[in-house]
């Protein structure tokens, strides 16, 4: 606080000469002047005082036989000094303060909370289709009436909620538990293909089938009917029905196809958004075959977010080229199609050349469950 206080008023670095200059200190201390630093060099005291009390050694000085000289100044009033006929200085100093107390009623950063499935960038263009975006001016912002558009225009949202702090307007959701229409409703388990019947684990209905059992696409292997001595009672079947398929597929290939390659050119392009400005920091347009990707990103100052933002946009270019396969390669392709349609199966496979394409047809054996849901339908006659 000491130092403020001295920076404040403006302090000098002086030396006192003359036949006594000790008598300077008894001077001081008589008339209540504080000086610091004192240092005795080669017949003269030098010292720091503050400008005010400066102001007044010469009148208590006066005859008594010592000079005072002014080595150094430091402090706001030397620096003020030096700059009064400045005004640009001064002009900008007040613009800066108008224009940071000017901006400071707008919203600069949207920051969206609590959402988990819906994305920050689908929420923010809602928000912009309803006018709420960086620009907008915080006095006079209905938040209640904003958050119930916000809910019109999202389906994906049960409650939202909007809160300013600041140049900072922060968006409160939370997203809609999807529910299963089919929950409540009476239903049986059927088999979506042939197969043999290999294991059953049935949680809820009438199991109708049993281990050992051919069953073709469409038999009811769980009934969500239940008869007792109590009358009957309609439930929503679950369980799993493991059953050994066999499917016959054929699918080809064709020898010449086109096939994007990349070329190994690569470009990222940048855009600067400051205060809802974007200025292209690039130019011309992109042409050609390529895949991109978009990143955004918020700058930060100490750890907060302030409103600028860099919009990147990285290009990777291809181009088409016409290829030709061999027959052990078409083959391969195929095989691949395959085993990637049915991970877990094993395929049985034959090959034909047409000439112009490769046919494979393909028996694929595997377990899996074979158990889909099918709602019971009522036929009600009055």
């Amino acid at each position: 606080m000491l130092f403020l206080y001295r920076f404040f008023l403006g302090v000098l670095e002086i030396a006192v000469y003359g036949i006594y200059p000790e008598k300077m200190l008894n001077l001081c201390e008589k008339h209540k002047i504080s000086v610091w630093d004192i240092r005795f060099q080669k017949g003269k005291i030098c010292c720091k005082i503050n400008v005010k009390d400066f102001k007044r050694l010469p009148k208590i000085f006066r005859k008594q036989g010592v000079r005072l000289h002014i080595l150094k100044r430091w402090g706001l009033p030397f620096f003020t000094n030096k700059y009064k006929r400045r005004f640009g200085i001064f002009a900008g100093l007040l613009i800066f303060v108008f224009m940071l107390n000017f901006l400071s009623g707008f919203v600069w950063i949207i920051d969206v909370r609590g959402n988990k499935g819906v994305s920050d960038f689908e929420i923010i263009s809602d928000c912009q289709k309803i006018g709420v975006k960086e620009g907008i001016f915080v006095k006079g912002f209905d938040a209640k009436n904003k958050a119930q558009e916000l809910l019109l225009k999202n389906n994906k949202l049960s409650w939202a909620s909007f809160n300013i702090e600041g140049c900072v307007l922060t968006v409160d959701v939370t997203e809609i538990t999807p529910k299963d229409e089919g929950e409540f409703l009476a239903s049986n388990l059927v088999a979506d293909s042939d197969g043999i019947i290999k294991h059953i684990d049935v949680t809820v209905g009438n199991c109708v089938v049993k281990v050992g059992d051919t069953v073709k696409k469409g038999d009811v292997l769980v009934s969500g009917i239940i008869e007792n001595e109590n009358g009957t009672k309609f439930v929503k079947s679950r369980g799993k029905i493991i059953a050994e398929t066999v499917t016959v597929t054929e699918v080809s290939q064709n020898y010449i196809i086109e096939e994007s390659v990349l070329t190994g050119k690569q470009k990222t392009k940048t855009v600067l958004e400051a205060f809802t400005f974007e200025i292209p920091l690039y130019l011309g347009v992109e042409k050609g075959e390529y895949e991109s990707n978009y990143t955004a990103k918020n700058l930060k100052l100490f750890g907060n977010a302030i409103p600028i933002r860099l919009h990147r946009k990285h290009f990777i270019f291809k181009e088409t080229k016409e290829v030709k396969l061999s027959f052990d390669l078409a083959c391969e392709r195929l095989t691949k199609q395959i085993e990637k349609q049915y991970p877990n199966a094993e395929v049985k496979k034959d090959f034909f050349d047409n000439y112009t394409f490769v046919t494979m047809k393909a028996k694929i054996y595997e377990s899996r469950d074979i158990a889909t849901s099918q709602n019971l339908i009522f036929n009600i006659e009055k």
